[in-house]
């Protein structure tokens, strides 16, 4: 079974899929309407490839998502850009799909001249980033006590 890993601008009809389990993993219990998540995303529709969401299709349906956008801690300004919203759904978990959109990510934002990229894990989620090469650089973060990891994905020339 293969996935294949393309970006939302490329094919933005998975955009309202996205935007609901994106608004029901993290924003239901909260005002955020699920409105101003899809207004998010139609950011990443944009030519210069950032802010950018990639999407795993299979069978031509979104199974999986993950974003690059500038940042998830405004007040680390050092920590940008980040990855975030990393969701595969349900019944296509276990099988290295996370795995796959954390290294596109990566290899996208390689593209793009970062160098480096951060992300906000619990410290439930946070093994599965250090077994992918991630560091954590602050551990507590915020009201949610999150760790801020990083991966440095290419040296700076």
């Amino acid at each position: 079974m293969t996935h294949l890993v393309v970006t939302l601008r490329e094919q933005p009809q998975h955009l309202p899929a996205i935007a609901e389990w994106i608004h029901r993993q993290w924003w239901s219990e909260t005002d955020t309407p699920i409105e101003s998540i899809s207004r998010w995303l139609k950011t990443h529709l944009g030519e210069s490839g950032f802010p950018a969401t990639l999407v795993a299709v299979l069978d031509g349906e979104a199974v999986g998502s993950v974003s690059l956008h500038e940042t998830e801690a405004e007040d680390r300004p050092a920590y940008r850009p980040y990855l975030g919203a990393l969701f595969v759904k349900p019944g296509h978990r276990g099988r290295g799909l996370g795995q796959t959109l954390v290294r596109a990510v990566e290899a996208h934002a390689g593209d793009l001249g970062h160098t480096t990229i951060y992300l906000n894990a619990a410290d439930a989620t946070a093994g599965l980033y250090e077994r992918l090469g991630w560091q954590v650089v602050e551990h507590a973060y915020g009201r949610k006590q999150l760790n801020i990891m990083q991966r440095i994905i290419r040296t700076a020339e």
